[in-house]
């Protein structure tokens, strides 16, 4: 079953081009004239524990800070539902050429699998 493999394949390497695009491609918002940078969709803090989260605001950030934590909010927001959308495609493919190969592979070569009627 080549196609099972080329599946497996493709869904692999969806998984992880959404997440080198998670990690590494930043959002930006336009407030006022003046555009944000959002930061990544995958921030460090989700992967490295006890590295600061650039996307917080405590309660002595600044009316700049917050307005930007602000328009920022939605914008990556989207872009973490699109990573992780692409994310799950690729498991699924993945997952589904994986399950062709497996149950070939337990009929083994020429021989046809039972099935339950």
């Amino acid at each position: 079953m080549v196609w099972a493999r080329v599946a497996v394949t493709i869904g692999l390497l969806v998984l992880l081009a959404a997440f080198a695009v998670g990690t590494e491609h930043r959002p930006a918002a336009s407030v006022a004239g003046q555009v944000l940078d959002c930061g990544p969709s995958i921030p460090a803090s989700w992967l490295l524990p006890g590295t600061p989260d650039r996307g917080e605001t405590g309660p002595g950030a600044t009316v700049d800070e917050r307005r930007a934590a602000d328009a920022c909010g939605p914008v990556v927001a989207e872009s973490r539902t699109w990573v992780a959308t692409l994310m799950g495609l690729g498991c699924l493919v993945a997952l589904v050429g994986g399950s062709a190969m497996a149950g070939t592979s337990q009929a083994g070569p020429g021989r046809v699998a039972a099935t339950r009627s």
